[in-house]
């Protein structure tokens, strides 16, 4: 690793880096660069830079969170690379930052979770348990991406198992009164409209900060659902919707809707503008303003969109239809987050519903994804023959086996596996991962569900993958998860016979 010396005009003496690399696609490459003070600072210029080169476990925890962002800001919204780089920079850098990935064990994420659990604000708060399961899990789907890429033997966090919940306790929603109640406290129009709007359709508020009037029909009372509205280092973005299913199109009474279009007519808004001028901000300011006139409890802004869920729960409102009122990807979405609003209200809906989400997955938790590109099915798998033989054929040829395969294959279902996204990521990161061919579209289409077979196999992938990741972190035996638990609760949501 040499260093050369050189002088500059100014007869200053400098330090240049001059090294060959392979690039990502494996062609040699030169990195020349100059203007170091020192010999020691150019061959550790040279030594970070090739290290994020490598592909290989001896990679430095930083370089590896490089690589990630780099490889993940064209598959993620802005938002969520956000979210990810302020968790990751500001909770697992300053910890595991200089340490290589294969050198971070078990006992060294144990040590790092006990000083999450043990940290304390100026005030004496702990982090909250939802704020630990979101930290931790960002470390593990650093280590998930190292086994993957440059081959890690395991993910230590697998060891350790997960720190705080995934969902609070204690979910925190007014009653109609308490709304109407805190409303006399508003008085200006645009905020007055805005939180009535959060409050009875139960939209985003990503969702309703993107409508324009081209979204609000003249001759029915619904509001369109299409695109999201959220600022970013301080540049605004029309995102997608959060889920596929988030596309919708929301029903509110007549009234609110007459309201709205007075609204957006006296102001003579353009049919693209944003109806709402303000950000998230302003609205949660004057969110916070009202509570505190009015004397009601303290809620998140959020909390509104819970309010209008346990108005609808409360009405005896099917959870289907709550679910794409709301735009959840899946109806187990819905009840994990609802369930505990049908306790005492509607006991024999909840154990029904119950029954069909909580199926026994202890089968699904049992081995490990090896390394390497390929994740063998799960022993005994029921695919059949037509995946088994795709599977064995990706083990000698690579995933491209595989990704010609499921093109093909799903392209006859009018599925655009490059375009489709489950979760962020491209449907064919997780067709990687299994054999995934006409045995299981054929077992899927067999009982000819209502809605169109594309959106339907997508959701049902979505509830597969979602149920794996949740319990294993991963996507362990995801192709008997599909077969063994998800097409059955599919088959007796629909009352249909397997």
């Amino acid at each position: 690793m040499p260093a050369y010396k050189y002088t500059t005009k100014s007869g200053k003496t400098k330090w240049y880096a001059s090294f060959y690399y392979k690039d990502w696609m494996g062609v040699n490459q030169h990195k020349f660069k100059r203007g170091f003070d020192t010999k020691s600072a150019a061959k550790e210029y040279e030594m970070q830079f090739l290290d994020k080169y490598a592909k290989t476990p001896t990679i430095l925890f930083s370089s590896l969170v490089e690589n990630y962002f780099e490889d993940i800001r064209t598959r993620l919204k802005p938002t969520t690379i956000k979210s990810k780089e302020y968790v990751i920079s500001t909770k697992l850098l300053p910890y595991f930052g200089e340490m290589q990935i294969c050198n971070i064990d078990e006992d060294m994420v144990r040590r790092w979770q006990n000083e999450l659990l043990n940290h304390r604000d100026e005030n004496g708060e702990p982090y909250e348990d939802t704020y630990l399961y979101s930290i931790h899990s960002q470390l593990s789907a650093l280590f998930n991406y190292a086994v993957k890429f440059y081959k890690l033997q395991r993910n230590p966090c697998r060891v350790t198992g997960a720190i705080g919940k995934s969902r609070a306790d204690e979910m925190r929603f007014w009653t109609q009164d308490m709304f109407n109640h805190a409303l006399e406290f508003e008085n200006k129009t645009h905020y007055r409209i805005a939180l009535k709007l959060l409050f009875y359709s139960g939209m985003r508020i990503g969702e309703l900060l993107a409508l324009t009037p081209e979204d609000i029909p003249r001759d029915e009372a619904v509001i369109n659902i299409n695109k999201n509205y959220a600022i970013v280092d301080g540049t605004e973005y029309f995102l997608t919707p959060k889920t596929k299913r988030s596309f919708r199109e929301i029903t509110v009474p007549e009234s609110l809707h007459a309201e709205l279009l007075e609204y957006i007519d006296g102001m003579g808004l353009h049919p693209t503008e944003r109806i709402f001028y303000f950000g998230k901000g302003g609205l949660t300011t004057e969110f916070k303003r009202i509570i505190k006139k009015s004397g009601n409890e303290d809620i998140r802004i959020h909390d509104l969109r819970h309010s209008h869920t346990a108005m609808l729960v409360d009405m005896g409102i099917q959870i289907e239809k709550i679910s794409r009122r709301l735009g959840h990807e899946s109806i187990k979405t819905t009840w994990d987050t609802y369930s505990h609003l049908y306790l005492g209200k509607a006991k024999a809906l909840a154990q029904k519903i119950e029954i069909l989400i909580n199926a026994d997955t202890e089968k699904t938790s049992s081995a490990i994804i090896p390394n390497g590109a390929v994740v063998n099915m799960a022993e005994g798998s029921p695919l059949g023959k037509v995946s088994q033989y795709i599977l064995s054929e990706a083990e000698r040829s690579g995933n491209d086996h595989i990704r010609r395969n499921n093109r093909h294959i799903f392209a006859k279902y009018g599925i655009d596996i490059d375009s489709e996204m489950i979760y962020g990521y491209k449907m064919l990161s997780y067709l990687d991962l299994i054999a995934f061919g006409d045995a299981i579209i054929k077992t899927i289409s067999t009982f000819a569900p209502s809605e169109i077979l594309k959106d339907f196999i997508i959701s049902m992938l979505s509830d597969a993958v979602s149920s794996c990741e949740m319990i294993n972190s991963s996507l362990e035996n995801l192709d008997r998860f599909l077969v063994d638990v998800t097409i059955p609760n599919y088959h007796k949501l629909y009352q249909l016979k397997i």
